[in-house]
């Protein structure tokens, strides 16, 4: 219990905010804490000091302390917006000095405190959208935020807005102001930290019942340099118009309706006054228009100096009763840029496109075109805009490909058709002879013909279902082809030029240096999202510093995942590791070979030092002599094969041969140098020798230890001697030979001389005799078949 209480304190000490109280965040990173949606009720305990971003939003937090945040001093990002709180302590952010956004919309704050920023001099993005206060505090409130860059404020309690407000905001560049309820505006208060980048105003009770105050706000944010967007907000009297006046006095370039319900006859009173104005660009986002009674532009309205409309995600009910484009005529002879995306657009008649004589850019996606209506509107191939260089037709109703819609548009470049159900591409094709970019994505292509134009640079054929690629297009730089069903990469000789390759997502199985090197220009490749069998030149590649190949992969590493060896599948190819016998064969081989010839030479090494060849040889020509039948002894040809060291013939020719074949009785001796057979094996010689006699003497010197061919008949008449169990060997001792000097192939020999008595030459003349006597005794076979005891004459 001493221990725990001990602990606890120490916990308390070094970390302020440990609490048993304080609850822990369920999904913490490295870095960053999203600890939204959790049912807090507290700031939860900090896992680490190196957080950097902190999200609480949808909790239900109701008061921040000025100990909340002790622990979270590398704290930059601070989400706690959708929760209850309604109280903030002045010292509570104290500890953010690295804090660069903070987020507290849609909380009950009734009121402001300019002491909650004293420290925050790194903020720059502010959100205090969606609280319960009137008025931003009591002044000066956003004086410390001198980096602030991005200030949104206001709510359906907002009431008033006073010049010191915005005071200190040097380094402000865009403002969210949602002012729907507004009752006073100081003129001036905005205009102090103009001219800003961005500026959205949401001011829908003041379009209705003030519009003085509207125009004062206006007045002080228009500026040529700054975006206007008007959000939330209901235009259905022409009069509500009225207060943009004053932006073609402020010089407005950019003008956005976003999220708006408005009266045609409204966008037809806003484009009457601000003719002759600077307006550039006109946007209409997420709207709602509804049809009413409005008359065409006056023709002497002056439009020159716009440039692009946009209408994008625009509800027009009955649409099929909208007067499509003859309200516009006057300001569509002038833009060069028209978006007109998902506006149930399904038919633009002849007359109308020819309208469009200024026209660069043209944007009709996420429309209601088909076949037959994209004719009508290109006036079926005779519409000729001599300055059109991007036309998007995606996700219409196309079912097919006629490119003949296009030739006559010289200037054209960029062409998007993907998002149609093509199917299939016709086999040839004429396209305008500029054309550089062609988008063929998600169009069902299952195969690509010659109708692709020679001139491409850029072509997008992704999520489509085709198995090959083998069109030649000799300038094409980047292709994109992920989402298909490639087993192969193009053909590298099709694409020359090649620089950029998309391929993910399809069904390759390998990919590397050798497979990458074909294309000479090649420098990036996206190919993940699909499994690859994991060679060793493929995971070799992927392994490899990237930085250092000549072509980089672009995407993730991690979406590259082995499916082969089983061993490595489902592994990412980064922690795939195979083996030196995968990936090193010849290497591995080698280093098999080497290890193997090593051992044999090690085994033939060790039979030479301990003499296994002469045993090997020796049981050979003993099994081979033993199928042999044994000779009696009336069918032996000598009395006594002989054997010796050529080192001692000279002995043996000259006291050996005299003494036993010339004198009386005279023996036969069987000599290799005489006897033997020429030209057969000396070993079937030698076995045959000693077959063919009585007995076998040895002529015992270190020249006989010394020879090779003397160890053969040593060793086949030492396995005759107990193969017979006969006493076929006589030992005759030339020198003193000491046994321990004897080698150990010569083991046999050592067993000889220990088991059998022997015949020593005589160093005294006068002993000869008695020598030669006995040797013939020993030698000399029995005339009545009877066994001559040796061993008693040769102790005489």
């Amino acid at each position: 219990m001493t221990n725990l209480t001990l602990l606890t304190f120490v916990l308390l000490l070094t970390n302020p905010s440990f609490s048993l109280s304080r609850p822990r965040c369920r999904r913490c990173k490295q870095t960053s804490c999203d600890c939204s949606k959790q049912n807090l009720r507290d700031v939860p305990a900090a896992p680490s000091k190196l957080i950097t971003k902190l999200d609480l939003s949808f909790n239900h937090l109701s008061t921040i302390t000025k100990d909340d945040f002790v622990a979270y001093a590398s704290l930059q990002s601070l989400i706690v917006n959708n929760n209850m709180i309604g109280t903030i302590q002045e010292q509570a952010f104290d500890p953010l000095t690295n804090l660069t956004e903070l987020d507290l919309s849609s909380n009950q704050l009734d009121s402001l405190s300019a002491e909650w920023f004293e420290s925050l001099v790194s903020l720059q993005h502010l959100n205090l959208l969606g609280n319960r206060y009137e008025t931003l505090g009591q002044g000066n409130l956003f004086q410390p935020l001198k980096r602030l860059k991005t200030l949104q404020f206001g709510g359906l309690d907002l009431r008033s807005v006073r010049k010191s407000d915005f005071s200190g905001l040097a380094s402000l560049e865009e403002v969210v102001f949602d002012g729907r309820n507004l009752q006073a505006y100081a003129e001036g208060s905005l205009r102090r930290v103009r001219p800003l980048k961005h500026v959205a105003l949401s001011l829908r009770g003041p379009f209705k019942k003030n519009l003085a105050l509207v125009e004062a706000v206006l007045s002080d944010v228009a500026h040529p340099n700054t975006k206007l967007t008007f959000t939330n907000t209901s235009f259905f009297r022409n009069r509500q118009i009225n207060p943009f006046r004053v932006l073609k006095e402020g010089g407005t370039t950019d003008f956005t309706f976003k999220n708006v319900n408005i009266t045609l006859g409204a966008v037809v009173a806003f484009f009457n006054t601000m003719s002759d104005s600077n307006i550039t660009k006109f946007s209409v986002i997420d709207t709602k228009i509804f049809l009413s009674f409005a008359s065409n532009l006056p023709e002497n309205q002056h439009f020159r100096g716009w440039e692009e409309i946009v209408l994008m995600n625009v509800d027009i009910p009955q649409f099929y009763n909208f007067p499509a484009l003859f309200f516009l005529e006057p300001l569509l002879n002038v833009v060069r840029r028209v978006s007109l995306i998902n506006v149930k657009l399904y038919n633009v008649v002849c007359e109308n496109s020819r309208d469009f004589s200024r026209l660069e850019y043209l944007d009709v996606s996420d429309n209601m075109l088909n076949d037959d209506t994209l004719g009508e509107m290109m006036c079926n191939g005779e519409l000729d805009f001599s300055g059109l260089q991007t036309l998007n037709l995606s996700w219409n109703n196309l079912h097919s490909i006629n490119s003949r819609l296009f030739t006559k548009l010289h200037e054209l470049e960029n062409i998007d058709l993907s998002g149609n159900a093509v199917y299939r591409m016709p086999e040839t094709c004429h396209w305008p002879p500029r054309l550089q970019f062609l988008n063929l994505s998600s169009a069902l292509l299952i195969e690509v013909t010659a109708c692709l134009p020679k001139s491409l640079r850029i072509l997008d054929l992704s999520h489509n279902a085709l198995t090959v690629f083998t069109i030649q297009l000799p300038y094409l730089t980047k292709l994109y082809i992920s989402g298909n069903k490639l087993s192969i990469l193009p053909e590298a000789s099709l694409l020359p030029r090649l620089s950029f390759l998309f391929v993910e997502n399809n069904d390759l199985q390998t990919l590397g240096s050798t497979v990458l090197n074909v294309y000479n220009n090649l420098t990036t490749i996206e190919a993940g999202a699909q499994s690859y069998e994991c060679s060793c030149d493929f995971v070799a590649f992927m392994t490899s510093d990237l930085t250092r190949q000549r072509v980089t992969i672009a995407d993730e590493i991690e979406s590259y995942v082995c499916d082969s060896p089983d061993a490595m599948r489902g592994k990412r190819v980064t922690d795939a590791r195979l083996s030196v016998f995968e990936c090193q064969m010849a290497l591995a081989l080698s280093v098999l070979c080497a290890g193997i010839l090593a051992v044999i030479l090690l085994v033939v090494g060790l039979c030479h030092k301990f003499s296994v060849p002469w045993y090997v040889r020796m049981m050979w020509a003993w099994l081979r002599a033993k199928r042999k039948p044994k000779l009696k002894k009336g069918e032996l040809e000598y009395d006594a094969f002989v054997s010796y060291s050529e080192m001692d013939s000279g002995w043996v020719e000259a006291h050996l041969i005299p003494e036993l074949e010339q004198n009386e009785p005279p023996l036969r001796l069987c000599l290799h140098k005489r006897d033997f057979l020429p030209g057969g094996w000396i070993l079937d010689n030698i076995m045959e020798a000693i077959e063919k006699s009585h007995r076998t003497l040895f002529v015992l010197s270190q020249h006989f230890v010394n020879s090779e061919w003397c160890k053969y008949e040593l060793d086949y008449t030492h396995f005759r001697l107990f193969d017979h169990n006969d006493d076929a060997v006589v030992l005759i001792l030339l020198e003193p030979i000491d046994k321990d000097t004897i080698p150990k192939k010569f083991c046999k020999l050592r067993r000889v001389m220990n088991s059998r008595t022997y015949l020593e030459w005589p160093d005294d003349d006068n002993q000869i005799a008695r020598f030669w006597q006995s040797l013939r005794s020993a030698i000399k076979r029995p005339e009545n078949g009877e066994r001559n005891d040796i061993e008693e004459t040769l102790n005489l």
